[in-house]
């Protein structure tokens, strides 16, 4: 892991102590709920203005999706989110394809109907590594959704440069 990889990473754990801390507070959670509005999120501005999330779509999303659905876990990614919500819902794999062909300026927006869903079926969300998905939002993120959400096993390279699956 680099250095950046490290900042973002104690920047979404920063993050989420404090969207923690204002899970009780039924006035901060409506105004971050209105995050995801964009005619209402400047009513969010001022609790993501410490974390430079002022008209920042992770942050918005993040936190305005927190607000409807604070059940969290920290195992998985959004794929892992969909892969247990897809077995509810047979149309779910086309939400989810949707989802990868997303590019950067649009992701945010989709979120949105994976996390309301998750929140009706009592699924736990990985915010924390949300809000890292969406920073670092590439191939790399939707080869990792895809592999939790297929159940494709991980693959490892070992030190003599042979490919290991792991099916654990």
């Amino acid at each position: 892991m680099n250095a950046k990889q490290f900042d973002v990473n104690e920047r979404a754990s920063r993050f989420m102590d404090y969207l923690r801390k204002l899970k009780n507070d039924r006035g901060a959670m409506a105004d971050l709920r209105r995050a995801i509005n964009p005619a209402q999120r400047h009513r969010a501005w001022p609790l993501l203005a410490r974390f430079g999330g002022i008209d920042n779509p992770r942050y918005e999303t993040v936190a305005g999706m927190f607000a409807y659905h604070p059940d969290e876990t920290n195992v998985g990614n959004l794929g892992t989110t969909c892969r247990q919500l897809s077995g509810a819902h047979d149309t779910f794999e086309g939400r989810f394809r949707r989802l990868l062909s997303c590019d950067r300026e649009d992701i945010c927006e989709h979120i949105r109907p994976v996390i309301l869903t998750a929140k009706a079926k009592d699924i736990r969300v990985n915010y924390k590594q949300l809000f890292v998905d969406l920073w670092y939002w590439s191939t790399s993120v939707k080869s990792k959704w895809a592999a939790e959400f297929w159940g494709a096993p991980e693959v490892k390279e070992t030190v003599e440069g042979a490919v290991e699956k792991d099916t654990t």
